[in-house]
């Protein structure tokens, strides 16, 4: 039966995507951008449709721990980013596009050394230098790829609302609205995920973080929407009581 009538396609069998993955580690290992930016220019629209839990494979992270850790941290920020999207009253189309560049914005990561970008210690400033490249290599990459209007995220989504931020210290409007968008989830998914140089915190000392940068670190609008999102659908009494007393200043505030 023909696939396209059928309405399947070939990633509907998971040892296909597995295939593809491993493709990509092979390219990543020669350092070869054009042909892995090739392979992730396939992969993105099947990753955006399939959940975090089928991305979730112990034979991709047998193949590849980097490109697994990274494929479960652009799945976990693109649909943070769709939903603060989604909160903002965007059109359909911006949200799918957030989306997207959500999933594409750490593109850069893939090239950098996993010694220093998984480093446990504390980073030397050489050593810290080479992780905000990523930023710039990831827009670098995009201009290869067929998803070229999403180098404002990659390349901003680590510019500060304060102009404190890389790679090119922008403030304010000048950075692209997706990208201030995209740090606000971005930076919540790091603080509530255990990394190799830090542990988790929970959701709620993550949104007390969150609401702390608001206006230096983050857009203060998104922040506030983002966090009035967070406590409208997620505060469960019940199960959360014992960190009130770390957020108890967001219960009365309406932003």
């Amino acid at each position: 039966m023909n696939s396209e009538r059928s309405g399947k396609n070939k990633y509907d069998d998971r040892s296909t995507l597995v295939k593809t993955i491993a493709e990509l580690s092979d390219y990543l290992y020669l350092n070869n951008a054009k042909a892995a930016i090739n392979i992730i220019d396939e992969l993105i629209p099947v990753c955006i449709d399939k959940t975090l839990e089928e991305l979730r494979s112990p034979i991709i992270k047998f193949i590849n721990q980097k490109i697994y850790r990274e494929l479960k941290h652009a799945k976990r920020v693109s649909v943070l980013a769709g939903e603060l999207a989604n909160s903002l009253s965007y059109s359909h189309e911006v949200i799918k596009d957030i989306e997207i560049g959500g999933f594409m914005h750490d593109l850069g990561k893939l090239f950098i050394d996993e010694t220093i970008l998984y480093k446990e210690e504390y980073l030397s400033t050489e050593e810290w230098k080479t992780i905000q490249k990523h930023a710039s290599i990831g827009a670098s990459l995009l201009s290869m790829s067929q998803y070229s209007r999403f180098i404002p995220m990659a390349e901003q989504h680590h510019e500060r609302w304060d102009g404190m931020g890389y790679p090119n210290g922008l403030s304010g409007s000048a950075i692209h609205f997706s990208a201030r968008l995209i740090s606000i989830v971005d930076a919540y998914d790091a603080m509530i995920c255990n990394r190799s140089y830090q542990k988790c915190i929970t959701p709620f000392l993550a949104m007390e973080e969150i609401y702390r940068c608001s206006g230096t670190q983050f857009d203060p609008d998104m922040a506030a929407v983002f966090i009035n999102q967070f406590f409208e659908h997620s505060i469960q009494p019940d199960k959360h009581s014992r960190y009130y007393n770390n957020c108890d200043q967001f219960y009365n505030k309406k932003y």
